[in-house]
């Protein structure tokens, strides 16, 4: 990439008038700047935040901050959702400041999504109470906390930085908490924005065990969750905490225009998008900007670091990699390169999307679309901290979602923000808990409050809880805290191990491990091809052994799906629309070995088929001839997979978290239906919000479908790696005409 010399505008100058860029850049945007509205500290803060604000040079907090302070100081729980550098961490920090001001006793409780931010946070209140002149005694306590040192944060420390994971694990020993529960004045709960999905409904589980405990001890601490922007604010910090919560999310910081590059890194016959956010990067840098490029995955930031080092004209750049998995000390030193000017350029996964402080950055690179609109803001909005002038270069892939977007710019600019998803009624992750609660204290259940009554009543058929006087207690033979996982539903888990040396290579759960470790695989791990020698589900371990193959292989699986009950069913054009309860089972019954795109063999398995019930939307399709469509099964096969590959854009959800199946001869009505369904036991009423938007949602498919240049379907809009029948058969034209029939004109 050419060099030019004079800032962010040069830097855009040059990208759009090298040579290198023509057919790359599909278009380019620019964000207004915005002017910041203060006011005054509140009337009856604490002289400590008054001191703590003079010593930061602060004269008047953002409109935000002060709403923050007063409803915190009135005891009003709350959630901050505005943009990314607009002073979150001061907002929640003075209402805890002034609360341990005026009571010496007071605790607070800081809980991050990860561990990386907790010590970042641990600096910025060390910083706070030396200034302040107010005894915080902040401390991390997580996995890495020295077991020496614990009985001194449990027994000393006023704020304690803490994750979900670790809680999950404390609870149970809150008796040894004592003194800190007494006196819990603040639950702080920081990227709330985070708790989506099977993670976000698992952690309002958790939030409820916490705040019972807590409740044991006489205290009703008030709640400050902050968030990125998220459509449903209020509504998400009340599914989390149980609690009615005020909303914060009329954003008074500053920020300097934004100007958004779109760049099509699936142009035929271009590089790797890894190379090109190399690239990208490389020329960053010798403008001077100091750039962050995120990946969105491990691998790939690894990847696009490497390129730089090994190339003759990168090795001298100042650029390193950044993720999780690093040891913390690796992982702080690195945050301080960058954060000082040492490092230039930084590669990290979505880890630096959250607040951890690199310092004023010029540029960002998001290297594949980041999943979510919000995700999107957050990292881009990493660059012009300060109110300046900023850079972000969307970086778009070739797969469904990324060219969506690249074609539909609207769909970042105009912030049209995803819903965060808890479900609270998933009677797997309700049991898990209830279980894990027992152990806590005793469980009261109301027997006319569903399904909670039905969970308990199984739970205690099954031995596991024992009914008291004082509610239900744990009667089971096991730690439930070992079982209940946060960021999945509990499944069964299988143990890569090597059979030369017989050391442990990873762990899959059993869907994954039925689908990429059965006997024959090909797998890699480790950058290097391993085969699969057996699979023995009982003792729940695969043995591999390397080999190096030029060859790799497929698992084909046959679904069938099976309706429990049906919740309601209503018209879209000409198909019925239906959405309830499934029992979907999946069976691995053969495997094809390929060179490039060419089968070379394969074989039979015989494999246990897997059954879960879960919840769905189905669409029944009259038969008929249809013009345009010649395959009714391709053409059903084709629009599902582009809806599930859109799924996180239109309903907010991971893309792991919705799947589909498409059949000629659905076994409810014998003809041609399109299944959608949460990819976990009991679902997670991600389906029910597809139906409920389903017009929008099939235009978003339908657009999608029409706009991608290929004749006949391309990773870009219908073709996808996870699909279980190889991508066959596969109607992209009648695709289109079925998305018309029952978007309409939308």
């Amino acid at each position: 990439m050419p060099e030019g010399g004079g800032g962010v505008e040069a830097m855009l100058r040059t990208l759009r008038e090298a040579p290198a860029s023509r057919g790359f850049i599909a278009d380019v945007r620019t964000v207004p700047p915005r002017a910041a509205r203060v006011e005054p500290l509140p009337e009856g803060a604490d002289p400590a935040v008054a001191r703590y604000l003079d010593h930061r040079g602060i004269p008047a907090l953002y409109s935000h901050q002060a709403q923050a302070l007063r409803l915190g100081m009135a005891g009003r729980d709350l959630i901050l959702a505005t943009s990314t550098a607009s002073g979150k961490t001061l907002s929640f920090g003075l209402p805890v400041l002034d609360a341990l001001a005026r009571d010496d006793n007071a605790t607070a409780l800081f809980l991050y999504p990860l561990k990386a931010l907790t010590h970042d946070q641990l600096e910025v209140l060390l910083a706070m109470e030396r200034a302040s002149g107010v005894d915080l005694l902040p401390a991390v306590y997580d996995g890495d906390t020295p077991r020496i040192r614990r009985p001194r944060v449990r027994q000393e420390s006023r704020i304690v930085l803490s994750n979900p994971f670790e809680i999950h694990e404390t609870l149970p020993h809150h008796h040894m908490w004592r003194r800190f529960w007494s006196n819990l004045k603040y639950l702080v709960i920081d990227e709330a924005h985070r708790y989506t999905g099977v993670f976000g409904s698992n952690v309002a589980q958790l939030l409820r065990r916490l705040l019972r405990v807590a409740e044991a001890y006489g205290s009703h601490p008030t709640v400050i969750l902050a968030s990125a922007s998220i459509a449903n604010p209020g509504e998400h910090a009340e599914n989390l905490t149980s609690r009615p919560c005020a909303v914060v999310d009329d954003d008074g910081s500053p920020a300097g225009p934004r100007h958004v590059v779109f760049w099509n890194g699936a142009v035929d016959g271009a590089p790797s998008p890894f190379t090109q956010a190399r690239d990208l990067l490389m020329g960053l840098v010798r403008q001077g900007l100091k750039t962050l490029c995120f990946t969105q995955s491990r691998k790939g930031a690894e990847l696009v670091a490497s390129l730089i080092h090994k190339g003759r004209d990168g090795a001298d750049l100042r650029v390193a990699p950044y993720r999780a998995g690093y040891l913390p000390d690796e992982r702080r030193r690195v945050e301080k390169a960058f954060r000082d000017g040492d490092i230039l350029g930084l590669v990290s996964t979505n880890a630096l999307e959250l607040g951890i402080d690199v310092g004023d950055l010029d540029a960002v690179v998001v290297a594949g679309y980041p999943g979510s609109v919000s995700a999107f803001w957050q990292q881009a909005g990493r660059a012009g901290r300060r109110g300046g002038e900023s850079l972000a270069v969307f970086l778009a892939f070739e797969g469904i979602l990324d060219q969506y977007v690249l074609r539909t710019p609207e769909v970042l600019l105009g912030r049209r923000f995803e819903r965060a998803t808890v479900d609270l009624k998933n009677e797997h992750i309700l049991a898990g808990h209830m279980l894990c609660a027992a152990t806590e204290l005793p469980v009261q259940v109301d027997p006319e409050v569903q399904p909670e009554a039905r969970v308990a009543r199984g739970l205690a058929g099954a031995g596991l809880l024992r009914p008291t006087e004082a509610g239900y207690v744990y009667a089971g033979p096991t730690r439930p805290q070992e079982a209940v996982k946060l960021d999945r539903i509990g499944d069964a888990q299988v143990a890569l191990v090597d059979v030369a040396t017989n050391d442990l290579l990873e762990t899959l759960d059993l869907e994954r491990a039925l689908r990429e470790a059965f006997p024959g695989a090909v797998y890699l791990h480790g950058a290097r091809t391993w085969l699969v020698e057996s699979l023995d589900l009982v003792a729940g371990i695969a043995r591999l052994r390397r080999q190096d193959v030029d060859w790799w292989t497929f698992a084909v699986t046959d679904k069938t799906a099976d309706i429990v009950e049906t919740y309601g069913t209503r018209s879209a054009g000409s198909v019925q629309v239906s959405t309830g309860s499934i029992r979907m089972t999946h069976r691995v019954t053969k495997y094809l070995r390929k060179r490039f795109d060419r089968v070379i063999g394969g074989g039979p398995l015989d494999l246990p088929e897997r059954t879960f019930q879960t919840t769905a939307l189905w669409l029944d399709v009259p038969t008929g001839a249809r013009p345009g469509v010649t395959d009714l099964l391709g053409a059903l096969h084709a629009l599902e997979h582009a809806m599930v590959g859109l799924a996180p854009l239109a309903i907010s959800c991971d893309p792991a978290d919705m799947a589909g199946f498409s059949t000629l001869q659905a076994p409810h009505s014998g003809g041609p239906a399109l299944f959608l369904y949460d990819g976990y036991d009991g679902g997670i009423g991600l389906s029910e919000r597809a139906a409920e938007d389903l017009e929008r949602f099939v235009g978003m498919t339908r657009d999608l479908l029409a706009r991608c240049p290929c004749e006949s379907g391309c990773p870009s809009c219908c073709l996808s790696a996870r699909c279980g029948n190889n991508n066959e058969p596969m109607d992209k034209v009648g695709a289109v005409v079925l998305a018309r029939e029952i978007a309409g004109h939308r």
